[in-house]
This record gives C-alpha cells, structure tokens and sequence, in this order.
C-alpha cells in the first residue's frame, strides 16, 4: 500500500524494481541533462536534487504569477492576462504535487538505504 499522493504507476519501496523504476521516474520528471548526469548511480541524490529543482520552478511559478498583471498590462487584453495567471496557477498546483510525490519518494528512497 503507498500513501496518498505517491507517483501513479510507480512501484512502491520493497519492490525488487523499486530502485531502477524510481530512477527512471526521477529522470523523465527532470531536466533532460540528468539522463547523461552521475547523479543517476544515486537515486537517493537525484531525488533529493530534484526536490530542489522543483521547489525553485514552484518558486518561480509563484513569482511569475504574482507579477503577470505588473509584466504584461498594456501587453494583453485583461481576458488574455486571466489565461495568463490561470496557466500560471495551474502549473504551480502541478508543481505542489510533484513536490509531494518526490518527498515521497525520498522518503522511500531513505527507508531502503542501507544504513552505514
């Protein structure tokens, strides 16, 4: 049994494919340059180094939308601009639950660590 908001399709921790299924996870949810990175040999690294990457985008998504009307009045018609910061909102809920699921993961990352 996974906990509420655990990646769809993922295998959970204790699984024998947990490990290469949540790398593989954890690259096609990153930037396209992990793929070629060292930091795919260690999955609790990748993980951890997304979950920041995804808290800066969600930074950026909320900094995005608090400035649109600022940035883009007398660029767009108010009924474009409300598209604007509804995409804009739209992505930052994405990014919440994205960030939910990588903690997640981490944290079943970290329960099948071996212990040093």
């Amino acid at each position: 049994m996974t906990p509420a908001g655990w990646p769809h399709g993922l295998v959970p921790p204790g699984h024998e494919d947990f490990i290469s299924e949540t790398v593989k996870w954890l690259l096609d949810i990153g930037p396209a340059d992990l793929r070629s990175s060292a930091l795919r040999q260690y999955p609790l690294a990748l993980a951890l180094y997304l979950e920041s990457y995804v808290t800066g985008a969600l930074e950026g998504s909320r900094v995005g939308y608090s400035q649109t009307r600022t940035n883009l009045d007398g660029v767009l018609q108010a009924f474009d601009l409300e598209i604007v910061q509804q995409a804009l909102a739209a992505e930052g809920a994405r990014l919440v639950a994205l960030q939910r699921e990588i903690m997640l993961v981490v944290e079943g990352l970290r329960s099948t660590a071996p212990h040093a």
